[in-house]
């Protein structure tokens, strides 16, 4: 018979390694009640039970190892959850940073990628965008030279024809895919240009997400959903006019970081929600509170 007196009780004190391999080891309790605090308790610990459940996952067999990755699945999303917090509290007082963002939403769906492939295929390009460019290239060179490597030597374009995939908005999946979405097209434009200190931004026109070479006068703006098509102002105004909107000049300003990595979650959970895959479209909307209002835990007792 198991002790859950002792068990309980000792938790309220300092958390042991003995504790939190004891509790591991409850999982299979043949009480119900039992099973369902221990989980609770482990998944309140978090980080530090992640170690012992992830032994338990190598070394257990049967139902054990099964609770362990159940409980690592419950902890994942609070833990992601505190980095977009973290992501939230340095941008205070100033935008947040696009591809720390996007990292995180890879990990969201890819937990085992890894962001320095990502950051390396990205630095990549930007080398190469740099010897392609001539000395003293003028904006619209530039632009003409980023599209060229991205949508004619690269090969990056929309995905039409599976639009609501999830991968469209995974970083780690538009690299090796070559496909995305206007926003993460956009995006990774923004991040290759950044490297140079190239002024392109994300423009988050409703219903198309396109980018812009940022000029006081002139902007050049360009579609990279399309091949990288040029449009004009004129192009831009009939975009958002076919979405049914009245256009209206501030559509045209350049979208903030925190903007653009709410509307790609907002996209990323309206795909599994017409998946049916309702946990993860909740998960997301409540990254999408902890990033809009890192004060907030919309995860409080929630995932059990």
């Amino acid at each position: 018979m198991s002790a859950p007196g002792f068990v309980f009780h000792t938790m309220n004190n300092q958390k042991s390694l003995g504790q939190i391999s004891y509790l591991i080891q409850l999982l299979t309790d043949r009480d119900a009640l039992i099973r369902q605090k221990v989980r609770d308790q482990l998944i309140d610990f978090g980080e530090d039970a992640l170690p012992f459940l992830e032994m338990a996952v190598r070394e257990e067999e049967g139902p054990l190892r099964i609770q362990a990755q159940e409980v690592i699945g419950a902890i994942f999303p609070k833990k992601l959850g505190e980095k977009f917090r973290q992501l939230a509290r340095k941008g205070a007082g100033r935008d947040v940073d696009l591809e720390t963002g996007m990292l995180l939403i890879m990990e969201f769906g890819y937990p085992e990628s890894d962001p320095q492939t990502c950051r390396k295929n990205l630095d990549s390009l930007a080398h190469r965008l740099e010897k392609n460019l001539s000395a003293g290239a003028d904006p619209s060179q530039t632009v003409c030279a980023l599209i060229h490597l991205l949508f004619q030597q690269e090969n990056f374009q929309g995905n039409k024809e599976n639009y609501m995939d999830p991968d469209n908005t995974y970083l780690n999946k538009v690299l090796d895919h070559k496909t995305g979405l206007p926003i993460t097209l956009s995006a990774l434009c923004v991040l290759i240009a950044g490297r140079l200190g190239l002024p392109v931004v994300g423009v988050g026109l409703p219903g198309h997400y396109i980018a812009k070479y940022d000029l006081p006068r002139r902007p050049i703006y360009f579609d990279p959903f399309h091949h990288g098509r040029l449009l004009t102002r004129a192009d831009c105004v009939q975009i958002v006019e076919q979405f049914g909107q009245p256009f209206e000049e501030h559509f045209l300003s350049p979208a903030t970081n925190k903007e653009t990595l709410v509307r790609m979650m907002n996209n990323l959970a309206q795909a599994y929600h017409n998946s049916n895959e309702m946990e993860k479209a909740e998960t997301l909307s409540n990254y999408i509170k902890i990033l809009l209002n890192p004060s907030k835990n919309p995860f409080a007792g929630k995932i059990r």
